[in-house]
């Protein structure tokens, strides 16, 4: 289970960074976020692009290296609820967004939670 969370993880993460890096406006899209400046892409290219893309390798790391493993769940645990934390918070303060987030939302759970669980679950075999 940890591989495929580690996988699963990193690979929406490289998608999504990927997406952002090669497409920011495709994907600023749907929430209507008009990129109209060299300064709004190079916030998206990086910040998103560049920062997703660094931490699917946090993530593949721990698919792929094993020793790794705990560290990389950790980080999905950490930023997933983190990303979540703030999704909600948003959805508090500043009412629903677009209909594609609670998705992300949904996945963003799933995942850190399967990472939660991944490390209980390696901390109970030692």
């Amino acid at each position: 289970m940890t591989k495929l969370t580690l996988l699963g993880a990193g690979l929406i993460m490289l998608v999504v960074g990927a997406l952002h890096l090669l497409a920011p406006q495709m994907m600023m899209n749907e929430p209507k976020i008009d990129l109209t400046s060299v300064n709004h892409l190079h916030v998206i290219r990086a910040a998103y692009g560049g920062g997703f893309l660094g931490i699917a390798a946090l993530f593949l790391l721990g698919a792929f290296k094993p020793e790794h493993s705990r560290l990389s769940l950790m980080a999905v645990a950490v930023l997933f609820f983190g990303f979540a934390f703030g999704r909600l918070f948003s959805m508090v303060v500043d009412g629903a967004p677009v209909g594609r987030y609670f998705g992300v939302l949904a996945t963003e759970l799933v995942f850190a939670m399967l990472a939660v669980l991944c490390l209980r679950k390696a901390a109970a075999t030692r």
